[in-house]
């Protein structure tokens, strides 16, 4: 599923026919409130030390021309 700011760009290179496209759907932090409460009280914490986050396309870091 794909959706939010970049969905629109995505649409324009991504053909897989798994790929669903929904527009008017903009996720916020808040949305996020009741999985975090819920981890929160199972304790269930990352290790932040050793957490990677997922990335679709690679960092790469440059200079602005």
């Amino acid at each position: 599923l794909f959706f939010g700011d970049g969905a629109e760009k995505c649409k324009l290179m991504i053909k897989h026919p798994n790929a669903t496209f929904i527009d008017g759907i903009f996720p916020s932090s808040k949305d996020m409130l009741k999985i975090a409460a819920q981890k929160y009280t199972k304790k269930n914490f990352e290790d932040v030390a050793y957490f990677e986050p997922f990335y679709l396309k690679d960092f790469v870091i440059g200079k602005k021309d």
